[in-house]
């Protein structure tokens, strides 16, 4: 199972997250932007971005909570490490957000919100390379796990074995030593406070992996 830790709630300052980030295994950092339209709070903009990540040399994984994704794609296409961008289902226009990204050879993740049922995007399974299951409502890090998302892992394995498709699984929300045992059977599992808010990274990244 890959790790993708997100700095969204850190302990220091997002700068030195980053930097301890780097010297430890985890396969991705998680990047949550959020534009204060599509969820309330605005945070991890594109120039703030640029300047926490540009350089480093671990993989990006982007998690957009923003009503139109491409401005933010467009501004962020010079870094040359984003391993994915993912987009969320309840924006819309799914199809063109996929393409947009697609197109600059980068892997595209849907995310979907607790409330949203798998079969609401089962159109988009064959032409996305993520499912980013949200165990929480996005906008704030810190919340509790719900646990009825967690069943969501099992549909999706069932659809990809079903289907013959290639798409990784990935779980963000409310990850951490108690709820780990529950989300057997990811590809990716994010996990934010857990992790950066504490004093040993590879300690609790190696704990959730």
């Amino acid at each position: 199972m890959k790790t993708s830790i997100s700095i969204t709630k850190v302990n220091t300052d997002r700068k030195d997250a980053v930097n301890k980030l780097l010297n430890t295994d985890t396969e991705y950092i998680h990047i949550d932007m959020m534009d204060g339209k599509f969820v309330n709070n605005t945070q991890l903009l594109p120039n703030e971005v640029l300047s926490l990540v540009k350089g480093s040399t671990t993989l990006l994984d982007i998690h957009m909570m923003v009503e139109d994704p491409i401005p933010y794609i467009r501004e962020l296409q010079e870094l040359t490490n984003i391993n994915n961008i993912t987009i969320h289902y309840e924006v819309g226009n799914t199809d063109t957000y996929i393409d947009c990204i697609h197109e600059l050879g980068i892997k595209a993740g849907l995310a979907i919100n607790p409330n949203t049922p798998v079969n609401s995007i089962l159109q988009f399974l064959d032409n996305i390379d993520i499912i980013l299951i949200m165990g929480v409502y996005p906008g704030e890090g810190g919340q509790e796990l719900i646990p009825e998302t967690v069943n969501k892992i099992n549909e999706l394995i069932q659809l990809r074995d079903k289907y013959n498709l290639s798409f990784e699984i990935e779980f963000d929300g409310g990850v951490n030593d108690k709820t780990r045992p529950l989300l057997d059977g990811l590809d990716i599992i994010v996990s934010g406070s857990y992790v950066c808010a504490t004093d040993n990274y590879q300690e609790r990244i190696n704990t959730i992996r």
